[in-house]
C-alpha cells in the first residue's frame, strides 16, 4: 500500500513524533495528508516492541471499521498484530458486554408506513419494523459507568494512540486516561463531522496538556487546486491561511477540480458513470463519497446494473482496499483515506438532512481533502447547498471547472457558465 511508508522514509518533524517520550499524554495536529495516521501506525510498532510485544499491551483506536480494513491492508509492514488496530465502538461494545448486559441497547425505529405506500409495496401497519440500530450513546454510556465502578483491572493498556481525536467526546477522552498509562492522540478541528466532538483546547485539558506536543506540517502533497478548493469550506480565517501554508503541492498532471450542474437526477448519474469511467482509464484509484448509507448502496446498485464494479463496506464483508475498483462510502467513512480522484456527488439540499446541515463545510472539506490527483463535484442546477452555491457564484477559475448540464435550468442558467456536452442517461434504480 502506497501511503504506508517506511519509518526512514518519514520527514524529521513526522520521525520526532512517533518517537515522543511517554512520561506524559501527548497531543499531535496536522491537516489531512500530514501524515497523522503514519505517524500513529510507527509509534504503535515503536510502542508494542516496547511493552514487550504483548499484543494486549497497546491498542491503536480509528474511527470507522473502514479505516480499520485501510490500515489492516497495508499493515504487513509491521511487526503491530491486527487485533492492536479497531475501534473505540466496538471496544466500549465489548465492554458493556462483558460487564454491563449480553444485549447490546438499540434504538427502534418504526416503519415508514407512507413510505411504502408510495413505494406501491403492500405492509401492514400492525407489524412495526423491530431491531433498530445500535445505541452507541447508549453503550459508550454503559462503558463509562464500567470503569467508574472499578470493573475493569486498569490500566487495561499499557499505551494507547487515537485517530480522529476531535470527533471523541471529552468524556471518551476521560475514559481513555483511565484504561491507560500512556495516550497519544492526534487531530485536526476542520475535519470534526460531529457536535458532540471535542475541541482541541478541551481535548489538551483533558490529556492534563497546556498545548500540543507535535505540529505535523508540509506533508499535504497533492494537485495545489485541489488545496485551494478545500481551502474554502474552513470557514475561521486563521485555520484556512494555516492550512494553505502547510499544504506541500506535489509535481503531477494538475487537472482542475469539476463541479457540474446536473438538469436532474438521471443527467447527475449519467454524468457521473461517464467520469468514473475516464478516472478509471486513467488507472486512479477512486472514491465516491456521498452524505448517507442509502445513498451508498443505491448507487453501488446502480454502477452494477452500468457496468462498473465498485466495492461497500457490508457488515460481514469489509473493503477490499487492494482492489483496484472504485469505493463506495460516506464522508464519515472516507475519514483518514486518501486516493487519486474523489467524487462528490448529490450535493443538493435534501441531501444533508438533520445535524449535517450545521457540519456541510466540513463534509466537504473531509470529502474534497481525501483527494491527491482531482475532484469531481455534482448537483442539480438550482437545488445546490449553500455553500457550494456561494462557491460557484464567487471568482474560482483559478481552482474550479464549472459545468452546466445542456437545458438545464435553475440559478446558473442564462450562458453564464461552461457547457457541457449532455451524457447518456443510466438509470441506476435507487428505489
Amino acid at each position: 500500500m502506497a501511503w504506508l511508508i517506511p519509518f526512514s522514509n518519514l520527514t524529521p518533524a513526522q520521525q520526532d513524533a512517533v518517537q515522543m517520550d511517554t512520561r506524559n499524554h501527548k497531543a499531535i495536529i496536522g491537516g489531512p495528508g500530514a501524515g497523522k495516521t503514519l505517524v500513529l501506525l510507527h509509534r504503535l510498532n515503536l510502542l508494542y516492541h516496547r511493552a514487550g510485544d504483548k499484543a494486549d499491551a497497546v491498542h491503536l483506536f480509528v474511527y470507522t471499521n473502514t479505516l480499520k480494513e485501510f490500515i489492516r491492508a497495508g499493515n504487513d509492514m509491521l511487526d503491530v498484530p491486527d487485533e492492536c488496530i479497531g475501534t473505540f465502538d466496538k471496544w466500549c461494545a465489548d465492554v458493556y458486554r462483558a460487564h454491563i448486559a449480553e444485549t447490546l441497547p438499540r434504538i427502534e425505529k418504526p416503519h415508514d408506513f407512507e413510505r411504502t405506500a408510495r413505494r406501491g409495496k403492500k405492509s401492514s401497519r400492525t407489524l412495526p419494523r423491530t431491531g433498530g440500530t445500535l445505541d452507541f450513546e447508549a453503550i459508550r454510556a454503559g462503558a463509562y459507568q464500567a470503569i467508574a465502578d472499578n470493573l475493569l483491572k486498569t490500566p487495561v493498556f499499557e499505551y494507547v494512540l487515537v485517530d480522529e481525536a476531535q470527533d471523541l467526546d471529552v468524556k471518551a477522552i476521560d475514559a481513555l486516561k483511565r484504561i491507560a498509562r500512556h495516550v497519544t492522540v492526534c487531530m485536526d478541528g476542520n475535519q470534526q463531522l460531529y457536535e458532540s466532538g471535542v475541541s482541541e483546547i478541551d481535548a489538551l485539558a483533558g490529556l492534563g496538556l497546556a498545548r500540543h506536543n507535535a505540529a505535523l506540517l508540509s506533508a499535504f502533497r497533492c494537485n495545489p487546486m485541489v488545496t485551494q478548493l478545500a481551502a474554502q469550506f474552513v470557514t475561521d480565517a486563521r485555520r484556512r491561511e494555516e492550512f494553505l501554508r502547510q499544504a506541500t503541492n506535489a509535481n503531477m498532471d494538475r487537472a482542475t477540480p469539476l463541479l457540474y450542474l446536473s438538469s436532474g437526477f438521471e443527467d447527475e448519474k449519467a454524468r457521473l458513470t461517464e467520469m468514473v469511467r475516464l478516472r478509471l482509464s486513467y488507472g486512479d484509484t477512486i472514491a465516491v463519497l456521498f452524505p448517507t448509507q442509502r445513498q451508498v448502496h443505491g448507487f453501488a446498485n446502480g454502477f452494477a446494473d452500468a457496468g462498473i464494479e465498485v466495492s461497500v463496506q457490508k457488515r460481514d464483508e469489509p473493503i477490499d482496499f487492494a482492489s483496484p475498483v472504485p469505493k463506495l462510502m460516506t464522508y464519515h467513512q472516507g475519514k483518514g483515506l486518501t486516493f487519486d480522484s474523489v467524487f462528490l456527488p448529490r450535493l443538493d439540499q435534501g441531501s444533508f438532512q438533520g445535524a449535517m446541515q450545521t457540519r456541510i463545510n466540513n463534509m466537504l472539506f473531509v470529502g474534497i481533502s481525501r483527494a491527491i490527483k482531482w475532484i469531481f463535484m455534482s448537483g442539480t442546477n438550482g437545488r445546490l447547498i449553500g455553500p457550494l452555491t456561494e462557491l460557484a457564484q464567487r471568482d474560482n477559475h483559478a481552482f474550479l471547472e464549472t459545468q452546466l448540464a445542456d437545458g438545464a435550468e435553475g440559478m446558473f442558467g442564462g450562458g453564464a457558465i461552461d457547457a457541457a456536452v449532455p451524457a447518456t442517461p443510466d438509470d441506476f434504480g435507487l428505489d
